[in-house]
């Protein structure tokens, strides 16, 4: 099954004031729709590169595509950074596009981990696969490949819109990506988009919302929106099994890392549905394997060089906490620091085993985000810990070469942040600290700093191979912790 009808080349600031002018003239001299059609949409979403678990899905779709319904097959987002299989691959990310179209993939919407290689890896996927996100514009030229919504047509005749949706950080109004990998990218809200694609309905028998916006934007989005009948989501790696029906709209997705293939069902009859369903497919008790795609995923593997240990622990080193103290030491000794952060959320793995290969490395940190040196004062510190612990409504932030501590009230609003020096000591506040941060960190997260920093050329993940190399003694990294947070009782609410 593939693509009968999109947006067009219509340029993108002209798409929605012409959109009802398309849709009614797209329908004009299609038959009408079979008295009762049967259509399985298989769905992914978040895979991060890891491709091993394809061979499954190819087994299951295929084997769905000789019952003789509708199949389809559709990517939330989100597929590549994750493994370095893929990362570390020469161009990046080729395994996952040879993967998707030996699988024959009908639709993807973009995710924010989609930008990571680069805006060029992205088109060339994009010019494989419809790739739809009607809240992303591009200035004309730069992304052609792009559209805000396809009309697909099933084997049977029945006309399905979908139209694509990428979430983006309330603070700065850009997806949770590097901002150099999106220069010439303009994001709009993505709820009111959506709402924009309500005529779409008009242009088929089925509407469909792929988006890449986490589940409770997905919940929003459904209550605002019944004129779709699903809604296929990513980005919050939510696990929604069976998937819900929420103000008359299906909602799905798989969670992460493609341990999970979504399965969608949807009858009709006379062009109406009539009966909607979705669960999940458990990949890890499938048996069945597509054998070319199987041969494919594992020549893909065959890079001896990700298989050399590099170092060895007494104990695998588990949990952000003790992985995220060792990145930070790393990070501070490589470049004579007096302080360096790191994000959980570039911490991709849970544990490291005891013999530390270039993987392992590659896999805990796969961004390849660069250090960026900034001359801070210890109130530039605290706002920078107050931003990351607003943005998560937690702990965000793993340091080495100081400790800090957040105090909150009832209604887990910051009383104050109290640094110390490993010692226990209090930082002196009126000195200046070489701060070591991801570029990432640096320029995502907003904070007070007078001192634009400068890049120090190297990654997090060369700074972390170089330090465990060196022979440092990796039984400290065990039950560390060095962030707190003082929770004071929840306040009472009427």
């Amino acid at each position: 099954m593939r693509r009968a009808r999109s947006a067009g080349p219509v340029p993108r600031l002209l798409v929605f004031a012409l959109l009802g002018v398309v849709v009614l003239s797209s329908c004009v001299g299609v038959p009408p729709p079979p008295a009762e059609a049967r259509i399985v949409i298989f769905h992914s979403n978040d895979v991060h590169g890891k491709i091993d678990n394809f061979a499954k899905v190819a087994a299951v779709i295929e084997a769905e595509r000789k019952s003789g319904a509708d199949v389809l097959f559709f990517s939330a987002g989100d597929n590549f950074t994750g493994d370095p299989v893929v990362d570390r691959y020469e161009p990046p990310g080729e395994p996952v596009r040879k993967v998707l179209d030996r699988l024959r993939l009908d639709v993807l919407t973009i995710g924010n981990h989609e930008f990571d290689y680069g805006l060029g890896t992205l088109r060339k996927l994009a010019a494989r696969f419809p790739t739809v996100s009607a809240n992303l514009e591009a200035r004309p030229g730069v992304f052609p490949e792009l559209k805000p919504w396809v009309v697909l047509m099933t084997k049977s005749g029945i006309r399905m819109a979908v139209f694509g949706l990428i979430q983006i950080e309330p603070v700065s109004g850009i997806p949770s990506t590097h901002p150099d990998k999106i220069k010439d990218l303009r994001f709009g809200d993505p709820l009111a988009k959506a709402l924009e694609m309500k005529t779409l309905r008009a242009s088929g028998e089925v509407l469909i919302g792929l988006t890449h916006i986490g589940y409770k934007q997905d919940l929003l989005l459904a209550g605002r929106m019944p004129e779709l009948d699903v809604i296929i989501g990513g980005h919050s790696h939510t696990r929604i099994d069976p998937a819900e029906l929420v103000n008359g709209v299906l909602v799905a997705q798989t969670g992460a890392d493609n341990q999970f293939l979504g399965r969608i069902d949807l009858r009709l009859k006379d062009g109406r549905v009539v009966e909607k369903s979705g669960r999940l497919i458990d990949l890890g008790l499938m048996r069945d394997e597509d054998k070319k795609i199987k041969a494919m995923i594992a020549k893909f593997h065959r890079n001896p060089a990700l298989a050399r240990v590099i170092a060895k622990a007494p104990f695998e080193i588990t949990g952000k906490d003790d992985l995220g103290s060792l990145m930070t030491d790393a990070i501070r000794e490589a470049h004579g620091l007096d302080i360096a952060l790191h994000n959980n959320g570039g911490i991709r793995l849970k544990s490291l085993p005891t013999a530390i290969t270039l993987k392992d490395i590659y896999t805990l940190e796969p961004f390849g985000n660069l250090i960026v040196e900034i001359a801070m004062t210890p109130d530039e510190i605290r706002s920078l810990i107050k931003s990351s612990f607003e943005k998560q409504d937690e702990i965000d932030l793993q340091v080495s070469g100081m400790s800090y501590l957040i105090r909150t009230d009832g209604n887990q609003k910051i009383k104050d942040i109290k640094l110390s020096h490993p010692d226990g000591s209090p930082m002196a506040e009126d000195r200046t600290y070489k701060v070591g941060l991801s570029s990432y960190v640096a320029s995502s997260y907003r904070f007070d700093h007078q001192d634009p920093g400068r890049s120090l050329q190297t990654t997090v993940a060369d700074d972390l191979i170089r330090y465990l190399q060196s022979g440092v003694d990796l039984g400290v990294y065990r039950n560390v912790q060095r962030a707190f947070w003082e929770k004071a009782a929840e306040s009472s609410r009427d």
